[in-house]
């Protein structure tokens, strides 16, 4: 079903219609036109896209077959995201670069294809939050060190001595501990969609990702000092890209032809729990998810 409504900042639903007309409680949370871009949802088409198979199947098939309303809030960061794309998509066509190819039917979209040196790259943007890029590069504390300014203590206790240099935590990009698993697999289906389209060979694949609370204390506090990063993703055999979609794929269809399905998200797919207690539209069709919510806890 598609998205049904609202949820407004006192707690009521109301439907997106009814909102469009007037805003029930007389003072608009957000502008019109930022509300209608909210609102936008892709239409069902029949065949499940990337975004849908790399998220649970709980998830996609409620979605789409239950009513359900979102806090506007909560969209913010997707509306920047998007005229983020918009702004860079017409410049990328005013320079003659390929961009948002529409790679099938279900219109599976890369962001660019540019030439690194002689080889073709695969590239997709993201804006994502510090504690997503320190999880994508891996970045660990991994000891303490003087603070880089100079800075030091102002009076003593267990932390150091008065004058002494404050410590600050030390970070390192550890790749063992990287996790960007989504983008891999989202930027690899792009690879063998596109080679099967266009006959096309990606040399190579990365994210450009603008980090949405860059330059502030928290983001600092990850080890994440940058305001952009170029993210390198690699190769996965495309028989693994195909075998892992087709089985994501068929999980969706056979939930919709059934009217059911029974397992819920997996702890990637539910970001631990954190996804069900604050980020999930459906969480209270969910039984997983109502769970999560009334509790406050993490992955069950």
């Amino acid at each position: 079903m598609p998205l049904e409504g609202f949820i407004c900042p006192d707690g009521g639903k109301v439907l997106l219609d009814d909102c469009f007309e007037e805003c029930r409680i007389g003072d608009r949370c957000q502008e019109e036109p930022d509300l209608h871009l909210m609102s936008e949802e892709r239409v069902w088409g029949g065949v499940p896209s990337t975004t849908q198979c790399l998220n649970g199947t709980m998830l996609e098939f409620l979605k789409l077959t239950r009513p359900y309303y979102i806090d506007p809030d909560s969209r913010a960061f997707m509306l920047q995201g998007t005229m983020h794309h918009k702004e860079l998509e017409l410049e990328a066509r005013e320079l003659g670069i390929p961009t948002e190819i529409a790679l099938n039917v279900d219109r599976d979209i890369f962001d660019l294809l540019v030439f690194n040196g002689k080889v073709l790259c695969l590239v997709d943007r993201k804006v994502w939050g510090s504690f997503r890029i320190a999880k994508a590069l891996g970045i660990m504390v991994t000891g303490k060190q003087p603070d880089p300014s100079g800075e030091t203590y102002k009076s003593s206790g267990k932390w150091g001595k008065a004058g002494s240099p404050k410590m600050v935590s030390k970070f390192q990009q550890v790749p063992d501990k990287a996790d960007n698993f989504e983008a891999t697999m989202q930027l690899n289906r792009y690879r063998v969609l596109l080679k099967e389209k266009t006959g096309l060979n990606v040399g190579g694949m990365y994210l450009r990702v603008l980090v949405r609370d860059g330059g502030l204390y928290i983001a600092k506090n990850r080890g994440v000092y940058k305001n952009t990063y170029k993210i390198p993703v690699g190769v996965i055999p495309d028989d693994e890209v195909r075998a892992f979609f087709d089985y994501k794929r068929d999980c969706l269809l056979e939930a919709l032809n059934n009217g059911s399905w029974d397992t819920p998200c997996t702890p990637s797919e539910s970001w631990d729990g954190i996804r069900c207690r604050s980020y999930c539209d459906v969480s209270e069709h969910c039984s997983k998810g109502a769970l999560v919510q009334s509790i406050g806890g993490e992955e069950l």
